[in-house]
């Protein structure tokens, strides 16, 4: 009898589905550990030998051995990033159940599509989001319950229209530009037609939407446990974002200033 020859698409196999697994990762916003750990862990749970992967905001390379020692590699770029936690708990629950053996490589495969599948939030709970937390930040920077109405309806129309320039594939930098100049022309509108009190407020709460607190929270995460790259780059992401959005509400103080506003 010939002898049985080793399985060398299993090693591919598991490349490719551990690497889908940490490109929805990423492209959802997880930190880069969580996107090396889970392709690790799927590609080992599916026959992968010594699975290994460097992971970047950006993209990532993995790689893993078959059976006969010949090594495979892969490279992603990731090109679209948007906050959902929502995939990102899934993925995790995948690869748990990936390395118990609850699931095999079809019950993986389809797995993975369904997360992938996901959109966005359901309509009403971006919305009701963004008005909690336009409003209530409002609130604790001193603001009245008007100048909060008044922040929460802002925050719903920021979410809005910072999805619709996320569709239009426009870079995060002017996206916070173009968010920030409406969020304080909107607040400025307000303040001048008396329909609430606390300009700096209104303006303070309705940009806190747009304040990359998750991103400066893995940044510093990333520079802790030594993983320099990942933690440089989302620094710097965070304070160009920052940037942008300090950059929209100047221009709008200054437009309201030559337009002869008290700022």
């Amino acid at each position: 009898m010939r002898p049985q020859e080793p399985d060398t698409h299993a090693a591919d196999d598991a490349l490719r589905l551990s690497t889908e697994a940490a490109r929805i990762v990423l492209e959802s916003g997880g930190e880069t550990y969580r996107a090396e750990e889970v392709m690790v862990a799927i590609a080992a749970s599916l026959g992968g030998l010594d699975p290994d992967s460097f992971a970047t905001p950006t993209g990532f390379i993995a790689s893993c051995d078959d059976a006969t020692g010949h090594s495979s590699a892969v490279v992603k770029r990731i090109r679209k990033r948007q906050m959902n936690l929502d995939k990102i708990a899934r993925i995790n629950a995948l690869a748990r159940n990936a390395v118990s053996g609850k699931l095999d490589q079809d019950g993986i495969e389809r797995e993975l599509c369904s997360i992938d599948a996901l959109g966005s939030y359901p309509v009403p709970l971006p919305s009701l989001g963004a008005a909690f937390v336009t409003g209530f930040f409002c609130l604790l920077f001193e603001g009245g319950w008007n100048d909060a109405l008044v922040a929460a309806a802002i925050g719903i129309v920021i979410g809005k229209l910072m999805q619709w320039l996320g569709s239009m594939r426009l870079s995060d930098f002017f996206s916070n530009i173009v968010g920030g100049c409406f969020a304080a022309t909107t607040a400025i509108a307000a303040h001048s037609l008396g329909l609430a009190g606390n300009k700096d407020a209104m303006i303070i709460g309705a940009i806190m939407l747009l304040v990359p607190g998750v991103m400066i929270v893995n940044a510093i995460r990333d520079l802790i446990v030594g993983d320099l790259l990942a933690g440089i780059a989302r620094a710097a992401d965070a304070f160009i974002s920052a940037a942008g959005i300090s950059i929209g509400v100047g221009v709008a103080l200054e437009v309201s200033k030559l337009f002869g506003g008290a700022v």
